[in-house]
Formats: structure tokens, sequence, C-alpha cells
């Protein structure tokens, strides 16, 4: 009897419908660990998900700085004191502004503490964005925007959605860390296998669930941010084992949750939330998403100094189990007399000492605060006082989880929207015959 299959067109048929089965990859898996068998027929989509610090992410905005015919060509120009880079303007004197903006770009204006990423979360919240802009011709302009003054506002991400991911922990102990422990692996210098910095989605990771590339394909529709993207296709830096994807969206139907701005002790970097649709066409589709699930994904533990891996786990460690959201108990806020470390260290300005909470649309779940907070206050959802977001047997100990650089709450929650949309047949997969390519191949 020959392989069941499937095709692109069918399963589009069955969501205009409404008959098609879609599943999010947390109830696929699910079902996978409780011992169902999948058939083909029995599954149409599975939704994967991911959000995490994706550093490779710019932006191209078309800025209206001043009437037409004020200035020929712009020089230079800041955006919330932030330096992007203007391009050539095909229409000169237009009063218009190509410009792209960098992710990782530092604000003049924030010492350190606001970027790129700020930023194109600032835009997408329509708040009112500051701009500085010097001519060709000597001329300062100064006024500012929203995103609905905008004709031109795009996501180009050239690495996003990492497939896999060290965790690090300082083990070595290394002369050269200690002399400059900053790190984008931390939001503050690491004791001695003391706590453990980690990133990956583990089995809602989109790419993790294609280990055959059997998906993925340049042309493909996703979501960025939950709002309509393409992939372009594989990311820069991917390789074979540790792939990524390079991505495109317009920022006019994101929502800001699902990105924003992260500070480690490096300096700042970008968030950015990935949706991917996987058609189930046949049986070795199936295969890989059924095999993907923590236990069986390898997660390296490196040193911090270094990054060379030294013992092996997998995201099962991380992730089962754990903590997914942070809370905040007022009772046992001790009103640190200085500064609350919980609020300075926290990477994306989700905690105000002053108000006693947390900002739960910025809240990341990174887990800083409950590692920094003197008095406990800080834990994970559901936990026991004093609780952590998870720990990791390694070393003969047991070492806490202290600073995660992916949102596995969030990665679920893009995968139920994409799953909810699917089935009111408001995003249809498309069929696209252009194989992605590594840059090695």
């Amino acid at each position: 009897m020959a392989a069941q299959q499937k095709t692109i067109s069918e399963i589009n048929e069955k969501l205009k419908k409404g008959d098609a089965v879609v599943m999010t990859a947390m109830e696929f898996k699910k079902a996978v660990r409780s011992g169902y068998k999948f058939k083909v027929s029995d599954v149409d989509v599975v939704t994967t998900g991911t959000r995490a610090i994706m550093s490779g992410t710019s932006a191209m905005l078309v800025v209206p700085v001043a009437q037409k015919g004020a200035f020929k060509r712009a020089e230079k120009i800041w955006l919330n004191g932030i330096q992007c880079w203007p391009g050539s303007n095909p229409v000169e004197g237009s009063g218009m502004v190509d410009t792209v903006i960098y992710g990782t770009a530092e604000s003049i204006d924030h010492e350190g503490r606001y970027g790129g990423g700020h930023l194109l979360r600032d835009i997408v919240e329509k708040r009112e964005i500051d701009v500085e802009c010097l001519t060709e011709e000597g001329k300062a302009f100064h006024t500012s925007f929203t995103l609905d003054q905008l004709k031109f506002a795009r996501i180009y991400s050239f690495r996003n959605d990492f497939q896999n991911y060290y965790a690090f922990a300082n083990i070595k102990n290394q002369r050269s860390y200690r002399e400059n422990p900053l790190s984008i692996f931390a939001c503050r210098p690491l004791p001695v296998l003391k706590g453990l910095g980690m990133s990956g989605s583990g089995e809602m990771n989109p790419l993790e669930n294609d280990p055959n590339s059997r998906i993925f394909r340049s042309g493909m529709k996703i979501l960025v941010n939950k709002a309509p993207g393409v992939v372009i296709g594989y990311g820069s830096r991917s390789v074979p084992k540790m792939r990524s994807l390079s991505v495109a969206a317009d920022m006019f139907g994101m929502d800001p949750e699902f990105m924003g701005g992260f500070k480690t002790s490096y300096g700042v970097e970008v968030i950015n939330g990935i949706g991917v649709p996987f058609p189930v066409l046949n049986q070795e589709i199936l295969d890989d998403l059924a095999n993907c699930l923590d236990e069986n994904i390898p997660l390296h533990i490196a040193d911090i100094g270094d990054r060379i891996p030294i013992v092996d786990r997998t995201y099962a460690d991380i992730w089962s189990g754990a903590k997914l959201e942070v809370e905040f108990d007022p009772d046992r806020c001790i009103y640190c007399s200085f500064q609350c470390p919980a609020e300075y260290y926290c990477p994306t300005g989700a905690i105000s000492w002053k108000d006693k909470e947390i900002d739960e649309t910025l809240c990341f779940g990174c887990g800083a605060c409950t590692s920094n907070c003197l008095g406990g206050a800080f834990m994970g959802k559901g936990d026991t006082p004093k609780g952590c977001i998870g720990q990791v047997h390694a070393f003969d100990m047991d070492i806490p989880v202290i600073f995660r650089q992916s949102n596995r709450f969030r990665s679920q929650l893009m995968a139920e929207y994409l799953k909810e949309i699917m089935e009111k047949g408001e995003f249809l997969l498309n069929d696209s015959d252009f194989r992605m390519k590594l840059w090695q191949d």
C-alpha cells in the first residue's frame, strides 16, 4: 500500500471550509508522549513558535522629516537618540528619508538601556518617535512621527529562530572572564557554577521540528511578531546543526508584546517572535514532528569564557516542569535602601520598585529578578517562596537557571494564535519550489 500523501492545496481547501485538523505543537507532543501513534490522516497542520533574543534584526523606514524641497539629501539621522543609516533617496528633495535601524544599536540618550529593539517596539506601539536629521547642506531638522504617519516600515531580520544554542555557566573561572565578565549571555557576572544562562525554545522551535529541511522554503508564509511575514532563506551564520532563518515582515500589523528590547551586561539586544505552520504532507514530516521532543534535543553546556561545550544535557532539563512566568510577592520586598537589584538588572524594564509590580506586557520570564532580588520577592509562578525558574544537574550539583533568553510562554501563545487564525481560514499555506541552501553548500 502506497504511503499516504497530502498536498498544500488540499489542506488549504480544508482550512477554507473549516474542516482542517490544526494542532499546536504543545497539543501534538502531549499526545505523542501519551503514546498516541499519529497517522497522516489524523492531522493537517501543526503550529510551532518561538520568541527569543534575535540580534540579527534590522528595519527599513521611510521617515517624514520636512516639507518637500526643504533639503536635498540626509547625511545623518537619529530616532530616539539611536543613530540610523540614511540611504540615497531616489527622489531628492522629497523631505523623506529612507533609513535603516539596527536592533542592537544603542541610544546616545539613555545610558545604555535603550536600543533598536526598544525603538522598534515603540514604533509598533504607535508612540511618538523623536527625529533629529542633519543634511548634506548642513541643515538640522528636529521633528517626530508615529507609525500611522509612515508609508513604509518593514523588519528585515537576517538571523532569527536559532535551531539550537548553548547554555553557559562560569565553569573554568578563566582569568580573561574575571577581568572582563561582560557577556550577552548574562545580566551580570556569573559566579562559579552558581548560575546558568541559556537560549532555545526546544520542541517549540520551528527549525528544530524540521531537521531534514522538508518544510522550510524561500517564500514560505510565517508570522513575525504575529504579523504576516515571509522566509527569505537561511540566516547569516547558519550551519547544518545550528540553523537560523532570514525573514521579512511589515511592522504595521505586529503585536508589540512579541517584540522589544532586551539588556544584557554587554549591551542591548532585540526580541522577536516567530510562528510557523507545519503542513503534515507525509509520514516523514509527521515523524520529524513526533521525534522533536525536549528530551531528544541536546543542550550543550559551555564555559562562558571560551564558549567551548563541556557537558551535554537536553532541553527537557531546562523546560520540563519549569516555571514559564515570574510573579512578584510585595510582602517579601525588603525595600532595598539604595536601588532595587531586581529592577536594575531586569533586561526589559518590566519591574517597578516604586509601584511594586511587574508589567506583564514587558516581562520576558528570563528569571533575572529571581536571582537578584535580595528578599526573594520574585519567583516562578506557582512555585514555593524563593523558588527559581529551573535548575540543571551537572558537575555533580544542581545549577539554577538564572537567565533565560528564550520566552517559552509566548512561544506557546504564538503557536496558539497561529492555530486560531488558521482554523478561521484567515491564514493559508503557500507552496514554494525554492529550496533553501546553507552557505556551505
